[in-house]
C-alpha cells in the first residue's frame, strides 16, 4: 500500500539551516522543551509560508487556511538530520502584554526555561526534508519555482521568529519503492512501522511523540511516536510493512545520491 494512498514519483529536497533551533513539545507547559528535529506541522507550516498561504480565515476572501491543504491525503514529509545537535537551557523574559497599553513592559513579565537546540561542531543546524504534493500546479510546482529562485514571500525560521533560517536547494528527486524488509534509513520515521537494530554501538536512537496534524479548528491530530538516530547517522530498521519505504535519487554536488526515507 502506498503512503495514505498517494503513490509518488517525484520529491523536492532541499535543506532547512540554522545556528538555533526550537520546535516547542505540545505537552510541555512552564518549561518550553524541544523537540530534536522539526514535526510534520512546522515543515508544512513553514512550506505554507514560503508560499505565502494564510493560516488564518479571512472572513471577507473566504480563503481556507492551509491545514487542509497539507493533511496526509494530500501531501507527504519526510526529515533527516543533517548535523549534530545539542541542547542548551536559557531563562527568556517574556513582556506581559494584556492589552496595547502594556506593550511598553508596564505590565511586568515572566520568565521562561526555554530548551535551545545547537549545532554540536558545524556553524549551523541543518535538517533536509524531502516533499511531495497531490497537487501538482498549485503547491508543488509553485514552491518548486519559489525554491529554484529564492522567492519566498515570508522569511523562514526554525521554530521561533527570533530563530532565522536560510533555505538551500538541492534539487528535485525520483521516488521508487524499497522492496526490501531491512533497510538502512536516512530519514526520521514512525516508531510503529519498524523494529530498530541495536547490534551497532555506534548508533543512538531517540523517540518523540508528535502531533501529525491539525483540523481547521486549530485542534490537533492523534500524535505519532517518531525515531531518530541522534549522531545524524543511518539508521538500520526492518520494517513492519514493507510499501512503507521509498528510495530517493538525486544529485548533490555532482554527485549521484541515493537514499532511504519513510515519510512522516
Amino acid at each position: 500500500m502506498s503512503s495514505n494512498g498517494l503513490n509518488p514519483e517525484k520529491v523536492l529536497v532541499f535543506d532547512i539551516k540554522g545556528p538555533m533551533a526550537h520546535f516547542r513539545k505540545y505537552y510541555t507547559n512552564s518549561s518550553s522543551l524541544s523537540y530534536l528535529f522539526p514535526p510534520r506541522t512546522v515543515v508544512v507550516g513553514l512550506i505554507a509560508g514560503l508560499l505565502g498561504l494564510p493560516s488564518e480565515r479571512h472572513t471577507k476572501e473566504k480563503r481556507d487556511i492551509y491545514y487542509e491543504k497539507f493533511d496526509e491525503k494530500r501531501c507527504l514529509v519526510a526529515v533527516s538530520l543533517r548535523s549534530k545537535v545539542r541542547r542548551i537551557m536559557q531563562t527568556v523574559n517574556y513582556i506581559r502584554t494584556k492589552s496595547l497599553s502594556e506593550v511598553d513592559g508596564s505590565a511586568g513579565g515572566t520568565q521562561i526555561p526555554l530548551e535551545i537546540l545547537l549545532p554540536e561542531s558545524n556553524n549551523e543546524i541543518t535538517y533536509r526534508v524531502y516533499f511531495y504534493h497531490a497537487n501538482e500546479e498549485e503547491i508543488y510546482s509553485k514552491l518548486k519555482w519559489r525554491l529554484d529562485g529564492q522567492r519566498f514571500v515570508y522569511p523562514p525560521y526554525m521554530g521561533l521568529s527570533e530563530f532565522l533560517a536560510s533555505i538551500d536547494n538541492v534539487g528535485e528527486g525520483k521516488v521508487s519503492k524499497n522492496p526490501k524488509q531491512e533497510v538502512e534509513l536516512n530519514s526520521v520515521c514512525k516508531l510503529k512501522e519498524v523494529e530498530l537494530n541495536f547490534s551497532s554501538k555506534n548508533l543512538q536512537y531517540i523517540t518523540e511523540k508528535m502531533p501529525t496534524g491539525f483540523l481547521n479548528d486549530r485542534t490537533p491530530k492523534k500524535p505519532e511516536e517518531y525515531v531518530l538516530e541522534v549522531k545524524g547517522k543511518i539508521m538500520k530498521v526492518k520494517l513492519k510493512d514493507n510499501d512503507a519505504c521509498y528510495s530517493v535519487s538525486y544529485s548533490e554536488d555532482g554527485c549521484r545520491l541515493i537514499e532511504n526515507i519513510m515519510f512522516m
